[in-house]
């Protein structure tokens, strides 16, 4: 049976108080004086994967889209949906799983778009880590429970023929603790999108693994029921301007690699290029949700919070935006 860890106890609790106050304080958006209509989206951390928003706001596409859009970064994934629930933000993006997961104790939440059908992650290991037998009872860093890289390290694992327990997780609070503790040797081995941790190269560090290959519901862009009913307009505007954003990261190189600098704090153009490279096999053509992706998101889910998964999961799915209906 696959074990993975989950929301610490501090995050449920949490979510339980998020869920109780879900649905609360939605009302409809009106314009600003620009005649924008302001709309805040929360993502769960400062990689790379997101150059679509970054890319939206920086190049004005979700200006033209007459969106107003400010970005918000939160500390992990278990701040999204709490995020959602008090209307911090109207849309949060990130791993698929959480949002099942809420939604598995009482959350309305819809699914609206994605961006990332895929793992974005690397596995960067110290010199003297040449396998992953290697890796047997050593610590491997991991930004928090309910991550993205939390789900990775599992199914990576398990690709190798080992088991979750063959390892010790290290949960580091952020992708800049889980580079210097690699750097310091505080662990073995860390997983993270790039181009954050492809810099530990320069230290010695060498690529063990990496999973774009691997199918993942990621880059979820997810919204109460209650926002979307009274909202629609704002979210077919956003869906619009994500599909653009989507064809500009393909099309404008030197430009997304610009924001990836400014946003991940990297500044080599040669990492941000790299990042680049590696996620263009990442991306998809267009923010059409796969109802197969969001199935592995409410399995994934159901299998640690032991609840039962959906057998349809269509009702969670508002894949109607693009049309304008």
């Amino acid at each position: 049976m696959r074990m993975k860890t989950w929301l610490s106890a501090a995050a449920t609790v949490g979510l339980a108080l998020s869920l109780a106050a879900c649905g609360k304080g939605t009302a409809k958006v009106t314009a600003d004086s620009n005649g924008l209509l302001p709309l805040k989206i929360g993502y769960t951390a400062p990689g790379a994967g997101y150059s679509d928003l970054y890319n939206g706001v920086d190049y004005g596409i979700f200006k033209k889209h007459g969106l107003k859009v400010t970005i918000v970064r939160l500390n992990d994934s278990s701040q999204l949906v709490p995020a959602l629930a008090s209307n911090s933000v109207q849309i949060g993006v990130g791993v698929g799983a959480d949002s099942a997961a809420a939604i598995l104790h009482g959350s309305d939440l819809r699914y609206i778009a994605m961006s990332e059908p895929h793992y974005n992650l690397e596995m960067w290991a110290a010199p003297n880590i040449t396998t992953f037998a290697d890796l047997k009872g050593k610590k491997v860093g991991l930004t928090s429970p309910g991550s993205q890289g939390d789900f990775g390290l599992t199914d990576l694992l398990e690709s190798k023929g080992m088991k979750r327990s063959d390892v010790q997780s290290t949960f580091l609070k952020g992708v800049p603790a889980e580079v210097a503790a690699l750097e310091s040797g505080a662990v073995s081995a860390i997983l993270t999108q790039p181009p954050q941790g492809t810099q530990t190269r320069e230290k010695g560090a060498h690529r063990l693994a990496e999973m774009s290959g691997l199918p993942f519901p990621l880059g979820a862009y997810t919204v109460q029921a209650s926002y979307l009913q009274k909202n629609r307009e704002v979210l077919q505007k956003f869906y619009a301007a994500e599909a653009e954003s989507l064809q500009y990261v393909r099309t404008h190189k030197k430009e997304t690699s610009a924001v990836i600098q400014k946003y991940t704090g990297v500044k080599s153009q040669a990492l941000s290029d790299y990042a680049y490279d590696f996620f263009l096999n990442v991306w998809q053509q267009t923010p059409a949700v796969d109802p197969k992706l969001i199935q592995q998101a409410f399995d994934e889910a159901a299998k640690n919070t032991h609840l039962k998964a959906p057998a349809d999961v269509s009702k969670y799915i508002d894949n109607s935006l693009a049309s304008g209906a």
